[in-house]
């Protein structure tokens, strides 16, 4: 059975999670499966990026934080204490923006590998690679720091 911090990773990683793939699929259409069936070669590199970055290794960063979270659970007593581990729950599940980020930063930073001339032409001019893929890694490095921690200092 989940505990409360589990249950509450669960609630704000389904909106950020849900936000991330609604942003991509507007921004960046990284689901064209009808482009990859044809063979459009564009298509294919962006679904393979995009299940990598925006569903599996989000999913699995999510399942480890959720086990950590089972075996290191934090309490959520009334006063100060509690409201930290409020905010550090809804930080641990802020790393699928990382993820989202450095979806962006390939994208941003390769676009003649990912996008035809067609689809370049409809696209906003975006900052180059670093400027997605270091906030990125940030992200989720932090959300890793946090679950240290967790795990070693904020236990009871």
């Amino acid at each position: 059975m989940a505990n409360d911090a589990q249950m509450m990773l669960s609630l704000f990683f389904a909106v950020y999670f849900t936000l991330m793939i609604d942003r991509s699929h507007e921004a960046y259409n990284p689901y064209d499966t009808y482009g990859a069936w044809t063979g459009r070669s564009f298509a294919h590199r962006r679904l393979v990026l995009s299940w990598l970055f925006l569903f599996l290794f989000p999913l699995i960063h999510f399942a480890v934080t959720y086990q950590v979270l089972g075996e290191y659970p934090l309490r959520f007593d009334w006063g100060f204490p509690g409201a930290v581990n409020i905010v550090l729950v809804g930080f641990l599940s802020f790393f699928s923006f990382g993820y989202y980020r450095i979806f962006e930063s390939f994208l941003n930073g390769f676009p003649d590998f990912f996008f035809s001339e067609l689809e370049k032409e409809g696209m906003e001019s975006r900052p180059e690679f670093h400027a997605h893929f270091i906030p990125g890694f940030l992200y989720i490095i932090l959300t890793v720091l946090i679950q240290v921690l967790i795990i070693f200092f904020l236990n009871n």
